[in-house]
């Protein structure tokens, strides 16, 4: 929840009525008025309700289906197969007995599920228990994931025969809708459990914590706040903490309502800056100078800052990588670093974060940051694209290549230089559409088996092969498996091929599969214009040691 609280200036609790004027950026921030926030919280707080309740109705038809299929058995396993196609970004699917004894599971690579006994899972419990539609709790899921399961209970007449479930990541769920409402309107959004811990938050840094426990709250006048929040099921607060960038402190305030669905209880809320002001971004910058030459001197910054922070210990480099007048900060190209667990230990530019966990952080477009800078560390350095604030442009989300490099076994530093002439931020509904696809050709393979699966994705007259939109394969150790327009590559290993700019991109792929899929950056070979172009990459696993991807082209030629 971002009740960011240095200073509590004023907790007062109103109740409005309903409002449906139209939302403007005069309106937005010309006055600290609550009634000028209310429309944007009602409408934020719609959206959310309505993908609940598609995964709900998603659900429910998935439930009358296996009354017929059984819940056990390869029919099941099609009908969980069937919803998840149609719930862009879901994980997996199960079927719980009454015993709690997982029966089935979907995609194919959580088969192994089946029989396990989630007796010990209270959330598991619960649904049971209840026999009715749940929104549970956050928690750990066999899956391997923090999540969130949406389940519906299977009955036939009246017998309760076990219940079916949707899990979800809340990061990767919400984000397709707060995302272009935060930069339209310039509000962040907190969704909030009744007993403390956020669900959701605009600031990653603060997604998964207990505001009624976590350190990070730890001030008599924030508890207040967060008590306030939790006892009350709609009003408003004023206080001062860091502002959405983390770069400096500023009055804020909330106004948050409740969403009541299945069994759940949530506190979803607006929050902005009092004295913010409407979209300042400008005209992004037009492509200056060679980056080649820009790649270079990067290289060169990072590794002068590794032989510093391996001389000097790290309690020392890091002061150093946080000093803005220091010499690792050079307008925007400049220090970050953390350890290996998220912990943020330099980043000059959002004092705020220092000592904060990104392990969930990821960029406006979806892709998770912190596992892949962790991955490029790991691989001993390697470069990756992501999008991200650039300090000298007013925060402006740009392009940026980075370039990462361990200290030692604990900690790793990097850098990056933006490209403000690549569009950064792409359509939510175009990514939607991309998830869709993969999902889609998973679900194909998953039906008609690896093999033929592999020779429709390679033949140019079956639809994955549409252009630029092609599907393609590789096994976890980087051997093509399928790339329609480049068929001299299939059966060739490519775990080592870098794109023009250095990225190792089928490393980058392999580690978002073992999150169990994500987003990836590279520059590639445009079946389309013939040129190399940015893509942004959505890759899911398809078995136990293969998995399939597809992107999209921005348009930008890196030649």
């Amino acid at each position: 929840m971002n009740t960011r609280c240095i200073l509590l200036i004023l907790i007062m609790f109103l109740f409005y009525p309903g409002c449906g004027e139209e939302l403007t950026n005069e309106s937005l921030f010309d006055k600290p008025s609550p009634d000028e926030m209310k429309p944007a919280l009602d409408t934020i707080t719609e959206q959310i309700l309505q993908m609940l309740n598609e995964v709900r109705e998603e659900n429910r038809l998935s439930a009358d289906a296996l009354v017929s299929t059984g819940t056990s058995g390869d029919e099941a396993a099609r009908a969980l197969s069937l919803k998840l196609d149609n719930i862009t970004y879901s994980h997996s699917s199960l079927i719980i007995s009454p015993e709690n004894v997982v029966t089935t599971a979907a995609p194919e690579q959580y088969a192994s599920l089946i029989g396990t006994d989630l007796s010990y899972q209270n959330e598991t419990m619960f649904a049971t228990e209840k026999q009715s539609p749940v929104v549970s709790n956050i928690f750990y899921l066999e899956e391997g994931f923090y999540g969130i399961s949406i389940s519906y209970p299977i009955f036939s007449g009246e017998e309760y025969l076990g219940y079916t479930d949707v899990t979800i990541r809340p990061e990767e769920f919400f984000h397709p809708i707060i995302s272009p409402f935060t930069e339209q309107t310039g509000y962040e959004v907190f969704i909030l459990q009744t007993d403390g811990v956020t669900v959701y938050e605009t600031s990653e840094v603060e997604t998964g914590k207990n505001v009624l426990t976590d350190p990070l709250y730890d001030t008599p006048e924030m508890r207040n706040v967060s008590r306030a929040v939790i006892d009350n099921p709609e009003g408003t607060i004023e206080y001062s903490f860091w502002n959405r960038f983390w770069n400096k402190q500023t009055e804020r305030q909330a106004v948050w309502n409740t969403l009541t669905l299945d069994n759940q209880e949530w506190r979803i809320g607006v929050v902005r800056d009092i004295n913010g002001s409407a979209d300042e971004s400008g005209t992004p910058n037009e492509q200056t100078g060679d980056v080649n030459a820009s790649i270079a001197g990067l290289t060169t910054f990072v590794e002068d800052a590794t032989v510093f922070a391996k001389s000097t210990g790290k309690q020392e480099a890091c002061d150093v990588f946080n000093n803005l007048s220091g010499p690792f900060v050079k307008e925007d190209l400049y220090i970050f670093g953390y350890a290996n667990d998220g912990t943020t230990l330099a980043l000059p530019y959002q004092q705020g974060i220092v000592g904060k966990n990104r392990m969930d952080l990821t960029d406006i477009n979806g892709l998770s940051i912190f596992s892949g800078i962790k991955g490029a560390a790991q691989r001993g350095g390697d470069y990756l694209y992501y999008v991200y604030p650039n300090p000298n442009n007013d925060y402006q989300y740009q392009l940026k290549l980075v370039f990462v490099k361990p200290v030692d076994d604990d900690w790793f530093i990097g850098s990056g230089i933006y490209l403000p002439w690549i569009e950064a931020e792409l359509d939510p509904e175009e990514i939607n559409v991309l998830v869709a696809r993969v999902k889609q050709a998973v679900s194909h393979a998953e039906k008609v088996g690896k093999e033929q699966a592999l020779d429709d994705f390679n033949n140019l007259d079956q639809p994955y092969a549409n252009g630029g939109e092609y599907i393609f394969a590789y096994d976890y150790n980087g051997t093509t498996l399928a790339l329609p327009f480049q068929p001299e590559l299939i059966g060739t290993t490519r775990m080592d091929y870098t794109d023009q700019y250095g990225a190792h991109i089928i490393y980058q792929e392999i580690d978002a599969v073992k999150q169990g899929g994500g987003f990836v950056y590279v520059v590639y070979y445009n079946p389309d214009t013939g040129e190399n172009e940015l893509k942004l990459c959505y890759i899911l696993p398809a078995g136990n040691d293969w998995f399939v991807g597809s992107g999209i082209y921005t348009g930008t030629n890196f030649q």
